[in-house]
């Protein structure tokens, strides 16, 4: 495990808050030159009372987190905000970035994650497949001078595109080599504010929060363009991450691996999702959580990142662009992807099958991957209780014995993964699953009298292993 370097600890807690607050940055509640205090001030106003209870509860945890922070520091709390980018360049669901002058002057360059539009951006970062992009060369006062044209680019378009804003931000401010700039971004802006870094010259650190990697291809484009200088570059670059996100892994890290570290996660929900959420790294002050070693959950995701990176990019391309326009149609909120992005139905279906052999393999017959599966598990049984009790209080019987039954489906197929773990887990299963068998029985279904000897089954395989 790598030690953090406790010299720059205070600029990685600066810029962990400025991450979570652009998740909460809208085109209204903020314009350049506000200070953070008073953004913040204005977002404790908000009216949440249409937000559904997850989102409301999320988002007055953030508030929380920045307003404790700022009354702890004076100097972030008089940090003013500036070049407000929200769907950059009029692209739904594109870029957001934003910029903040600290109390010390110091600027900080922020990218927000995926965009609702840039699920599929995703997929081609890691695809290892070319693609046409423009560069903008911009003079000292962020005029431009020209457009060049990159015909067999490793990079995607909102990479490019983060490159150009950046570029053209630093020229109308005056920003320079002389100028103390520190680029940050959580998730794909954590990917964005990687691949700035490495290309300008006036980065002088990157701070990556649960931001992904790139592709193999992309990293050799890097070394072949910058040659004895990528070194030097790339050790500019500090990725932290939950223990078990599971998005920092993807590709191949630009971060020496001497700076790549791991923090505990203070999940706010019961949820493996919540290992990603960008308030999982730290305290209720805004402070990093302390450090700790990588997790199964992540060990297990890096592991099968790295088998699909080693498949050639012609069939790759496949896989990676496939989950992401899975997750475009999922999470995108029926935005329209940018730039154009398309995967075909026939392509989606012909990747998730491509990605199921090494995803099952890693699964089933690597220590990480069924350790992942058990910690995955045992979240799982935690919940299931307490969604039984909630679908019969809401919906009654009927629906809760059906709730039930789906649960039960669901521990018979991750209870092989649950031996593999210590006994003490092991007995919190059993005692969950006691639990779920005491609620069948007071349901009485007849359904459940055909279901329940096979379930008893299970726990007995379980207790004598």
């Amino acid at each position: 495990m790598n030690n953090i370097d406790k010299s720059f600890l205070n600029t990685a807690n600066t810029a962990i808050v400025y991450n979570i607050f652009l998740y909460l940055l809208t085109s209204e509640n903020a314009r350049n030159g506000d200070k953070l205090s008073d953004i913040t001030a204005k977002l404790k106003k908000t009216d949440t009372s249409t937000l559904k209870e997850m989102e409301k509860f999320q988002f007055e945890k953030r508030v929380e987190i920045i307003q404790k922070a700022c009354m702890a520091d004076t100097a972030l709390a008089n940090s003013v905000i500036g070049n407000i980018a929200v769907d950059y360049n009029n692209k739904n669901g594109g870029m957001k970035a934003c910029t903040f002058v600290h109390g010390t002057g110091t600027v900080y360059v922020i990218f927000a994650g995926t965009g609702a539009g840039e699920w599929i951006d995703n997929g081609e970062g890691l695809s290892g497949i070319p693609e046409y992009n423009l560069y903008e060369k911009y003079d000292k006062f962020g005029r431009l001078l020209y457009t060049a044209a990159v015909e067999k680019d490793y990079a995607t378009d909102q990479q490019a595109e983060a490159l150009n804003w950046f570029s053209r931000i630093c020229g109308e401010n005056g920003w320079n080599e002389n100028t103390r700039i520190i680029l940050s971004g959580h998730s794909k802006g954590g990917n964005k504010a990687q691949f700035v870094t490495i290309n300008s010259r006036f980065a002088d650190m990157c701070i990556s929060f649960d931001g992904q990697g790139f592709s193999p291809e992309a990293v050799t484009m890097f070394k072949n363009k910058f040659g004895k200088s990528f070194e030097e570059r790339r050790r500019k670059i500090y990725s932290f991450s939950a223990d078990n996100d599971f998005v920092n892994v993807l590709g191949e890290p630009l971060a020496p691996m001497e700076q790549i570290y791991f923090l505990k996660s203070s999940n706010i929900i019961d949820s493996p999702f919540a290992y990603h959420y960008v308030e999982t790294l730290t305290d209720t002050d805004g402070r990093l959580n302390e450090q700790d070693a990588q997790g199964d959950i992540s060990q297990y995701m890096q592991n099968l990142s790295d088998t699909i990176m080693a498949i050639e990019p012609a069939q790759r391309q496949y896989i990676t662009l496939s989950i992401m326009s899975i997750l475009q149609r999922i999470l995108g909120n029926a935005v329209v992807p940018v730039n154009g992005d398309f995967v075909s139905a026939t392509d989606t279906v012909k990747g998730i099958i491509m990605a199921s052999a090494p995803t099952l393999l890693n699964l089933l017959f690597t220590k990480d991957g069924k350790e992942a599966a058990a910690d995955i598990g045992e979240i799982y049984m935690d919940n299931i209780t307490r969604f039984i009790d909630k679908i019969k209080k809401e919906q009654g019987d009927f629906q809760a014995a059906a709730a039930a039954i789906f649960s039960q489906t669901a521990v018979v197929f991750i209870s092989p993964f649950l031996s593999h773990k210590k006994r003490t887990d092991i007995s919190a299963l059993l005692a969950a699953s006691d639990a779920l068998n005491e609620k069948l029985n007071k349901i009485y279904l007849p359904i459940y009298a055909g279901i329940k000897p096979f379930f008893k089954n299970i726990a007995e395989k379980l207790k004598g292993q």
